[in-house]
């Protein structure tokens, strides 16, 4: 009997010690299969620093479009479906999750478990709550967003204002009021009306959801919420009520880039994703090319509505590594998505990480350092601390604040498709908030009982 035991835990230690890609003796050969990776040779520079490492497991990269598009998501289901070994793939959170809720995905517990990884402790309650489904991992996090305020620092310290640390709604209007200067055509702030999910953004870090679970327990819209209604009403009140910023029609008609009035002095402040500091490389070296801008850059964290949502970041997964079911070396896979992830921020131009202690300064050089179409280097086009804070989080994200649900991801997609629809008829002044609300929550209602 003693004999058998120890027989059997020798057993299950060999079983583990198989599963960890540093101990394997022969050699084998992963397959990535991904998009736009090879672009800037990305993928090639990631699987260098990896082979490097474990010259035993080689990683074959298949590069099948610039995007991901529709067309790359049929092509790669398609490949899976047929029998074609693809080890791991990145994709955006939705399409991930779409996999994992069809089946195709691998739950990775096993090889998180075998690792000795604590995934909280790796990735953040976001990721945790983003990638569980029904108690289990279904990805690697690779890259975040957030959402800040971009401002004109020189203008700002000239008018003596001092943007705060945290600033309520109210306090951001009353500084956009003290920067407006219609008179020298310039705005208080030029506000994304294009953009749905920055609009609501603020009412998301105060606990707002696009759906929630009624007490009898039903999927119902969530629009009459009054956080939402109190986001919505400062967000349009910002044009309508006080005049700080060109309003959605003004927008549109004049085709006004909100990141062209902040580098060209028109308007103070802007509300954006860190992809603004890539944007503002290409307008100052390459189109039109008109050098390094001459203002200092400053950046401040998003507006809050409720005193809870003071110390929540705005911080959401946008995409993950996964490992499709039918992969030949799972274990493998979830090391070297692991490695890309947390060991490779600047060789994939990832700025915004999700893993915890990866060295920002490194990712954020995406942000200081740029080549322009020319092949001219410009190194040092931001401060190091302008280039962390447009990406930094300082506090728990709202998504691990306040939990997530994923089975009502489903819902809020739809939810999500039904306001970029309509949400410009209360915007632009068509119908006020209380008949607007009650006709998103009966649109809402007929989405979700066709989903059912």
């Amino acid at each position: 009997m003693k004999y058998t035991r120890v027989l059997a835990l020798l057993v299950a230690l060999l079983l583990v010690v198989a599963m960890v890609p540093a101990m394997a003796e022969e050699t084998i050969t992963l397959t990535w299969v991904g998009a736009g990776w090879a672009q800037n040779d990305k993928a090639a520079r990631c699987i260098a620093k990896w082979e490097e490492l474990h010259p035993n497991i080689k990683v074959e990269y298949i590069d099948q479009g610039s995007l991901v598009d529709t067309a790359y998501l049929v092509n790669l289901d398609t490949m899976i479906s047929s029998g074609e070994v693809i080890d791991v793939t990145y994709l955006g959170y939705t399409d991930v999750y779409s996999r994992v809720m069809n089946g195709g995905a691998l739950p990775l517990d096993e090889y998180i478990a075998a690792a000795g990884d604590d995934y909280d402790a790796l990735y953040g309650s976001v990721s945790t709550a983003m990638l569980d489904y029904e108690g289990s991992i279904y990805g690697v996090p690779y890259s975040g967003n957030t959402f800040k305020v971009f401002y004109n620092k020189t203008m700002v310290e000239a008018a003596g204002i001092e943007i705060p640390e945290t600033w309520t709604i109210e306090e951001f209007t009353e500084i956009a009021q003290q920067l407006n200067d219609p008179e020298n055509g310039v705005y208080g702030v030029c506000f994304p009306y294009g953009w749905t999910d920055i609009i609501h953004a603020p009412a998301m870090t105060a606990g707002w959801s696009m759906v929630k679970y009624d007490e009898a327990g039903n999927v119902v819209p969530n629009f009459d919420d009054e956080i939402f209604k109190t986001c919505m009403t400062w967000a349009k009140d910002l044009a309508s009520e006080y005049g700080v910023c060109p309003d959605i029609a003004t927008l549109e008609a004049e085709s006004i880039n909100r990141r062209q009035t902040l580098v060209t002095g028109r308007s103070a402040m802007i509300v954006d994703g860190p992809y603004t500091l890539v944007w503002l490389q290409n307008y100052m070296f390459n189109d039109p090319g008109e050098g390094p801008i001459d203002f200092e850059l400053g950046v401040a964290n998003l507006p809050y509505i409720t005193e809870e949502a003071a110390e929540i970041s705005y911080n959401t997964l946008v995409g993950a590594f996964y490992i499709p079911k039918t992969a030949k070396y799972p274990a493998e896979a979830y090391e070297f998505a692991k490695f890309v992830c947390n060991e490779c921020p600047q060789e994939s131009a990832c700025y915004m990480p999700m893993y915890l202690d990866a060295d920002m300064e490194a990712a954020t050089t995406a942000f200081t350092d740029y080549i322009d179409a020319n092949g001219e280097v410009h190194t040092e086009i931001y401060p190091v601390e302008t280039a962390v804070a447009a990406v930094a989080t300082p506090y728990e994200s709202h998504i691990g604040h306040y939990g997530y649900d994923p089975s009502l991801a489903p819902y809020n997609s739809l939810m999500a498709t039904l306001l970029d629809e309509q949400y410009k008829l209360y915007l632009n002044g068509e119908m006020d908030l209380e008949d607007w609300v009650a006709m998103m929550q009966e649109l809402g209602a007929a989405e979700i009982a066709n989903a059912n």
